[in-house]
């Protein structure tokens, strides 16, 4: 399974959305039109979006996002996590659009990670695609508990809440438990049972140390537990609106992938040598 980032038809990508209005949410949490949904998330080099606030962040304009990112040093992991705050819809935004070119991928992946009465957690979850995904489709008995977790006040954790939350009332997914674990600069999360199914999609290249994060996850999942993951390794100078890849996260990586291949076994074909940006699917022994 491989899933690179290209220039997508958002036109043609949209206009398969027949069961989903993918900006409903969007639209409702900040007070916006579909048109500028789409507008405000879309990846452009160079843009300076005007991002509106909501009753969880304040709004943000004029910057890039290299201008966020450059309001004040980012060396300690608290300065580092005040980014995600400093940046506000920034990513709910960006985020939300990324993954519409992604829905089939999100169909197929969930095929293989959820079964009822399971405990699913998607980590550096951002706008919980997989999770949304899963809540929109799956049967109003469906049983099963997810988790979500990411950076501790995060705009795009508490927008996955909300929407999660929502989505859970309005269908009526009495079976459904859901559990907000956020990480913080100085604690991993802590989970209410084993997990069965982890999902860390574009996310290890973020973290302050991938090796401490799946070494904290290991530990609470059980056996024959399936993991997802990717660990995105691209020239960041040639992608349009980069992300803000951490160098103590990249340095990481041959230490992170000894770990997963001592831990796991991989299921898909495509190893970290011949797929760097591949997404895994690995079987916890």
């Amino acid at each position: 399974m491989s899933f690179e980032f290209k220039v997508p038809n958002y036109e043609e990508i949209i206009s398969q959305q027949k069961s989903y209005e993918w900006y409903h949410f969007l639209c409702e949490y900040y007070d916006v039109t579909p048109d500028q949904a789409l507008e405000l998330g879309t990846r452009k080099f160079g843009r300076k979006p005007t991002l509106p606030g909501s009753k969880t962040c304040d709004p943000v304009s004029d910057m890039t996002f290299e201008d966020i990112w450059e309001l004040q040093e980012r060396e300690t992991p608290e300065q580092i996590f005040q980014f995600y705050k400093d940046q506000g819809a920034w990513s709910t935004f960006r985020q939300t659009v990324r993954h519409l070119e992604l829905a089939g991928m999100h169909r197929s992946v969930l095929k293989i990670m959820a079964s009822p009465g399971i405990h699913l957690c998607e980590y550096g979850c951002g706008v919980a695609p997989f999770s949304t995904t899963l809540l929109l489709n799956c049967g109003e008995d469906f049983n099963i508990d997810i988790s979500i977790s990411d950076v501790v006040e995060s705009e795009h954790l508490y927008f996955a809440e909300w929407k999660l939350k929502k989505i859970i009332k309005e269908r009526g997914l009495k079976n459904v438990n859901l559990y907000v674990k956020p990480v913080t600069a100085n604690s991993l999360p802590e989970y209410h049972k084993p997990i069965d199914r982890f999902i860390i999609f574009e996310v290890l290249e973020h973290v302050l140390s991938p090796v401490e994060t799946i070494t904290n996850v290991v530990n609470q999942m059980n056996p024959g537990a399936l993991y997802l993951e990717n660990f995105v390794k691209l020239n960041m100078e040639e992608m349009d609106d980069p992300g803000p890849d951490l160098k103590s996260a990249t340095s990481e990586r041959a230490k992170y992938y000894n770990l997963i291949e001592s831990n796991f076994n991989l299921l898909t074909s495509n190893s970290d040598d011949i797929d760097p940006n591949g997404t895994r699917i690995w079987l916890k022994g």
